[in-house]
């Protein structure tokens, strides 16, 4: 009859500890945009950004809507930053104060957008094409900046 392998109790409390301490040690963070509500109310909001193949040339894209509860953040990119400028669009969905609009984070730079969730590749012929032209902000990241979070405010920071 065979006897039981034997493992010394040193050899299994320091495998305990190894899987431990890893499942514990943070992990590299995933690159991407998130968009943060810092607001008082829910807000929807739409990312706009380039293409990032190499045949793309000018061929950006919109994607939308994510609606951001306050207090709360969603990951609207989740893919690396490596594009330098990226553009987004937001709005409230109520006012914050009595007798005022709705708060908009608006901007010149046109891109498509739909009253539904949308991934609308181009930017030109928004109309024709069945989309509403919006204006949405510019976003210089910089050249090598890979995570970005935006917060979105009631008021701008002073």
């Amino acid at each position: 009859m065979k006897k039981p392998a034997f493992i010394p109790v040193y050899t299994l409390a320091i495998a305990i500890f190894t899987c431990a301490a890893t499942s514990f040690a943070p992990s590299s963070a995933q690159a991407a945009m998130s968009f943060c509500n810092k607001t008082s109310t829910a807000i929807e909001a739409a990312v706009g950004y380039r293409l990032a193949t190499k045949d793309a040339g000018d061929n950006f894209v919109s994607e939308g809507w994510w609606r951001i509860e306050p207090g709360q953040c969603s990951r609207v990119y989740s893919n690396p930053l490596l594009q330098r400028f990226y553009f987004y669009y937001a709005h409230a969905m109520e006012a914050t104060k009595k007798d005022a609009k709705p708060t908009e984070w608006s901007g010149k730079y046109i891109f498509c957008t739909d009253n539904k969730a949308f991934r609308v590749e181009g930017d030109e012929d928004c109309e024709s094409r069945g989309y509403k032209s919006t204006g949405f902000q510019e976003l210089d990241l910089g050249k090598a900046l890979r995570d970005y979070t935006l917060d979105f405010r009631d008021e701008p920071e002073k």
